[in-house]
């Protein structure tokens, strides 16, 4: 089952005045409920700094990593060792210094460098570990032909694999790990209403680990550093904060994953996030690593580093020994995760807690928007919060509740079911004017709607109707060949009054970037970033979908800070929609109109090849349903590098 978020709120004693007869609280953000040394413990003393785009984080990751000590943990969903990391100034490759480069040149001072990285044996059969094509030079060998224009990056990642896995990098020492079926099935317990058999079924058996944290000399607490992102490390994720139309420092096609609407063009513009931490944070995001490196899988690692537990290891390292820059601020975080080996999923209940507590803005920028769950929860949310103002006497009206969602067009056809259910059950399904949002697939949701037996029907036309629904080639079509659209049909359609009777206001957008001439293409938005209200915010590796709220593993930092929060949101708004947007509670109705203004002035500028003024654009999607086995196949393994993990 989701998260009870009755066991999530804390509970506890609190004076009330006698003569007002008020009490003073304050609202709950975090996860206070699990605030143990152990478990999840909050701690006040961290300082965090924000980053848009690998452009802006990676420079700072490197200096950091060269500025390393003793030691460097890193842990991968995936590892390019010709990505280059620090700031990209040629148009051929390499264009900056290479991460394989870094690792191997910090690791020869003496430094100990330990890579975990997820490879799976269970994607395709016996050539499973090619599957996610996320280790470049280990698991695409010979990729391009003899004289091909990758040849010699290929060449450098094969001979860069070649030396890690014989152990002739000194101090380098690689693991890897493939999460069991039976963790990721116990994990995913009680979560699996309507989802299909087939479904669950891909999840179970391609879970992935999906974490990318960095902990940088965790063996002296006053000056160790670490990093909580989205950001992969492989070339398709780099990309500035200007998501130029055609960058060549991003990489040419034959370096990553082709953009197929776009074949001839440098790889997508991606969008992403990540945070530095310093302080007792840290000590979470130690427990996270050894925790996973003493399970991990040997057999890649020549040099066997830390024989025993590393977790023994650093044992006598406490979090109160962590320590801040002087003079720096302050903030309150807490690491959350999905980890199905130790059934810990609070990420989800952080994604619980914090969205009941929503009251001005929901601000939603995720990779993946395919957690129906979700959706039905702020809903849920909502209700019981007008419901107690309206008990309690708040005069009308209640202020609403604005909810920004930002999703990329789904990457596979076979995502689009999942994405249209979870936003049309915060009815957006259609745009401001009007116009559908999946015009393709809601035309075949609503064609089987009417197929049910309709309250104005003829008597004629409903026993007809009710014959064909008994029909057994009927009863397979539309459990086998049409599972999506029927799962689709069947929810309730939510309506304007719906959202209106509940104080919610909805935008759903998607990004553009736009080159001479007026052509456009997609910012691939694989971010995962919440925030909500100038008051919260959480970011990391996880997905809004059930796999990463259950199935695969995931890292996220969440933080309750009075000026951070609405930091983040300035440069994030600002960048994607213009400087002039607020979000304080006066200002937050206007925004929300003017977003869905120029949303809408986007979409018409892209038909007639107009100009755009900003990134933001109103989502669409004119694909219709998969149409062939019911197994929502965004759940099967892809073949390239938009992440399999989080399909």
């Amino acid at each position: 089952m989701p998260p009870d978020i009755n066991k999530l709120l804390r509970t506890g004693k609190f004076h009330i005045d006698e003569l007002s007869r008020e009490a003073n609280i304050s609202k709950q953000w975090l996860l206070e409920n699990r605030n143990h040394p152990e478990d999840h413990p909050i701690s006040t003393h961290n300082h965090l700094r924000f980053y848009i785009c690998a452009s802006e984080a990676f420079p700072k990751i490197v200096k950091d990593i060269l500025a390393a000590k003793k030691s460097v943990d890193l842990i991968f969903w995936g590892f390019d060792p010709g990505m280059e990391v620090s700031d990209r100034e040629a148009r051929d490759w390499p264009r900056g210094q290479l991460f394989g480069d870094l690792l191997t040149q910090v690791a020869s001072k003496g430094i100990t460098v330990r890579m975990l990285v997820w490879c799976s044996g269970g994607l395709l059969g016996s050539s499973g570990r090619k599957g996610a094509n996320n280790l470049f030079g280990y698991t695409d060998r010979n990729a391009n032909k003899k004289d091909g224009p990758n040849r010699h990056r290929q060449i450098y990642c094969e001979d860069w694999w070649d030396k890690a896995m014989k152990g002739r990098f000194p101090n380098l020492h690689v693991r890897h790990r493939d999460p069991p079926a039976s963790d990721v099935t116990a994990n995913m317990q009680g979560d699996t209403q309507g989802y299909t058999t087939a479904e669950l079924s891909g999840m179970k058996a391609l879970g992935s680990h999906h974490q990318k944290p960095i902990l940088i000399d965790y063996e002296i607490p006053e000056t160790a550093v670490g990093y909580v992102m989205g950001l992969n490390s492989t070339t398709d994720f780099w990309d500035t904060p200007r998501h130029i139309y055609d960058d060549a420092r991003r990489g040419k096609a034959c370096e990553g994953t082709t953009d197929d609407k776009n074949p001839t063009l440098s790889l997508k513009p991606y969008r992403d996030y990540a945070i530095r931490v310093h302080g007792p944070t840290l000590h979470c995001l130690n427990r996270n690593f050894v925790a996973a490196w003493d399970r991990a899988k040997t057999d890649w690692d020549p040099n066997k580093s830390d024989v025993g537990s590393l977790a023994w290891v650093r044992q006598g390292i406490q979090a109160k020994q962590f320590t801040i820059p002087h003079g720096a601020t302050r903030h309150i975080a807490q690491i959350v995760r999905t980890q199905p080996e130790e059934r810990d999923k609070t990420i989800q209940e952080m994604y619980w807690l914090a969205t009941s507590q929503a009251r001005n803005y929901i601000y939603v920028e995720n990779q993946y928007f395919q957690y129906t769950a979700w959706s039905e929860h702020l809903k849920a949310m909502r209700q019981l919060y007008v419901k107690g103002m309206q008990a309690g006497g708040a005069k009308p009206p209640i202020p609403d509740l604005y909810v920004f969602i930002l999703t990329p067009e789904p990457e596979r056809g076979q995502f689009v079911p999942r994405t249209y259910d979870t936003v049309a059950a915060l009815g957006g399904a259609h745009t401001a004017d009007g116009t559908s949002t999946f015009p393709g697939y809601e035309k075949e949701v609503q064609e089987r709607r009417s197929q049910d037996v309709q309250a104005g029907d003829h008597w004629y036309t409903k026993v007809g109707k009710v014959l064909d629904k008994a029909n057994p080639v009927t009863i397979i079509n539309r459990n086998i060949i049409d599972a999506d659209v029927e799962d689709s049909a069947m929810r309730h359609p939510v309506t304007a009054a719906d959202l209106h009777a509940m104080g919610i206001k909805v935008l759903v957008a998607k990004l553009y970037t736009q080159g001479d001439g007026g052509k456009c293409r997609e910012i691939y938005m694989h971010s995962k970033l919440l925030l909500i209200d100038d008051a919260f915010f959480t970011l990391g590796s996880a997905n809004l979908n059930l796999r990463s709220m259950a199935g695969d593993s995931e890292i996220n930092i969440a933080c309750k800070d009075a000026h951070l929060p609405k930091e983040i949101r300035q440069r994030v708004w600002g960048n994607i929609a213009g400087s002039d947007l607020n979000g304080d509670h006066k200002s937050i109705k206007q925004t929300h109109e003017d977003w869905t203004r120029k949303m809408l002035n986007n979409a018409n500028a892209i038909k007639h090849g107009d100009s755009l003024s900003n990134f933001i654009v109103t989502f669409s999607d004119t694909r219709g349903g998969t149409g062939a086995t019911g197994v929502r196949l965004a759940q099967a393994p892809a073949a390239s590098t938009a992440e399999v993990s989080e399909a």
